[in-house]
């Protein structure tokens, strides 16, 4: 096999997992708002209009995938955005869409 499309095959391989999360229309929502800043999960959950429990599900997906991280204050959970590469792909898919 051609030294390229054994590169391609590689290059695909890597871009599966991330196509993956943001093929779920919440997980890419999720992904949008946290773009603008750190946010709480109610925050999140009322601009979604969804349940807080589905909510809370593609929320820990994300951040068991390395997308997100979280902190603490109180009662209250603060998620935001640690992956630097998803605003790269957000303009991305802007331009091409």
């Amino acid at each position: 096999m051609d030294s390229a499309v054994r590169d391609a095959i590689q290059e695909c391989d890597q871009i599966v997992p991330f196509l993956k999360v943001v093929s779920n229309t919440t997980r890419l929502k999720i992904l949008c708002i946290l773009n603008q800043g750190e946010k709480r999960v109610g925050e999140i959950q009322e601009l979604l209009g969804a349940k807080q429990s589905y909510v809370s599900q593609q929320l820990k997906y994300l951040k068991n995938h390395g997308y997100l991280n979280f902190r603490r204050e109180g009662t209250q959970i603060y998620y935001q955005l640690v992956d630097k590469r998803f605003p790269l792909v957000l303009d991305a898919f802007r331009q091409l869409f």
